[in-house]
């Protein structure tokens, strides 16, 4: 299984953002290993709500709730248990909620699992927000894929695809493996 953090062009450009204090509004993390959309979610979140200078720190308050999924500023929004989708009050309730004032930290994450799963409507519901941000408001959306999202929110939001980079990862991999076997020397290899 391949993480995020092996993707060096998506561990660049969200190191780069957390370095800088600049976390996009609004991210779209699209791959099919759901894991390590996860995992990349979580690091941005978890810096997001890191008080120290180098976030994430790992060692304070605000990162050990991140850490167990306890966190007052970090929200999960996926469909309701038995249901198949988000729905459009879960995003109307997403979009007042995030007009409320962080707990304890100075911003507030929504990552919404299973984004493909809005349907028009929701998405409609959801890009009013992403229109008009509220301040110290991060959302991040996960996908397989942003060809399920309507135009309009794509456009809204960075995108960082783990996609290409697992492909390109298994394609420097097999290069390597032929390297390796043509220094080898070995005429039947």
């Amino acid at each position: 299984m391949i993480s995020w953090e092996e993707n060096s062009k998506v561990a660049s450009t969200v190191k780069n953002f957390i370095a800088s204090r600049r976390i996009p509004h609004a991210i779209l993390i699209e791959g099919v290993n759901d894991t390590a959309k996860c995992e990349l979610a979580a690091y941005i979140a978890t810096a997001a709500v890191c008080g120290s200078e180098h976030a994430p720190c790992g060692s304070c308050l605000n990162c050990h709730q991140a850490s167990v999924k306890s966190h007052p500023d970090i929200s999960f929004v996926a469909p309701l248990e038995g249901k198949k989708n988000l729905s459009v009050d879960q995003i109307r309730e997403l979009r007042a909620d995030a007009y409320v004032k962080a707990h304890s930290a100075e911003k507030r994450v929504f990552i919404i699992e299973y984004a493909e799963r809005m349907n028009p409507q929701a998405q409609n519901a959801l890009l009013k927000v992403l229109e008009e941000p509220p301040a110290d408001v991060i959302f991040i959306l996960l996908t397989p894929s942003k060809t399920v999202l309507l135009d309009t929110i794509i456009s809204r939001c960075v995108l960082l695809s783990l996609i290409e980079n697992a492909q390109e990862n298994k394609h420097t991999e097999m290069a390597n493996q032929f390297i390796d076997l043509l220094l080898s020397g070995s005429e039947y290899e």
